[in-house]
């Protein structure tokens, strides 16, 4: 899939398997040195059932699914992060091509070593790639799916974040992304002592998430289980 590089953007192997588009002066990100913690939080499966009223397989469920739905087709998830639910998925996908993109080198070293650990190598088809959600290194209409997963609730500016996500994705294709939201008291509260570190940007509910996104041009069709939006391109 790195065919699909936009004209004029230098591809450099900055560790083993993990490529980057950024400026050497670009390249460190706020999540450098905090993946580790991240993932002993993060990937703890009581934390999410009590916090976010999920479990780690409610996201490998719905990752497994439209990785399914795109069958052999072209696959970016941009923000992949460490790949702490979804290494497991990913090991098993037939997909042509599937391009892990964050914005944190150390992030993308743990998911990739995560895969070798199930797979023995990086499977062949699986590029890592570090880069920035918003201004995606590649041409339009490139991916049969994108997905975003766990990271919009992080940006203030979706509308611009979906557009650029829309860009390369194919017509036909499917945007697909997962957000944290308030549903709940305990799903307020603790996005709110986030977003006052500044971990979350706005906090929504599945409501006021959907109607912020109807003034977008851009259709989704949301469900929610706890304190978490599924979404997919309507």
């Amino acid at each position: 899939m790195l065919d699909g590089i936009l004209d004029g953007v230098k591809l450099e192997e900055v560790r083993e398997g993990i490529f980057s588009v950024l400026s050497e002066a670009d390249r460190e990100s706020d999540y450098d040195g905090k993946a580790g913690l991240y993932d002993v939080v993060v990937g703890n499966r009581f934390y999410n059932r009590l916090i976010w009223g999920n479990w780690p397989s409610n996201y490998r469920q719905f990752c497994r699914a439209c990785l399914r739905a795109a069958s052999r087709g072209n696959v970016i998830d941009a923000g992949c992060g460490s790949l702490v639910f979804t290494a497991s998925v990913y090991a098993k996908s037939d997909n042509a091509a599937i391009v892990l993109l964050d914005r944190s080198i150390e992030m993308l070293e743990h998911g990739r070593t995560r895969l070798m650990k199930i797979c023995g190598a990086v499977p062949e088809h699986i590029t890592f790639v570090q880069g920035d959600i918003f201004r995606l290194p590649f041409r339009d209409a490139c991916f049969d799916l994108v997905m975003l997963q766990g990271v919009l609730h992080m940006f203030d500016d979706k509308a611009a974040i979906l557009a650029e996500l829309e860009r390369v994705k194919r017509e036909s294709g499917t945007l697909a992304f997962t957000s944290l939201v308030g549903n709940n008291l305990l799903g307020r509260k603790y996005l709110s002592a986030l977003e006052k570190s500044g971990e979350v940007a706005t906090v929504h509910s599945t409501e006021s998430l959907s109607g912020m996104l109807e003034s977008l041009p851009f259709r989704y069709e949301l469900a929610s289980v706890g304190n978490m939006v599924y979404a997919k391109s309507a």
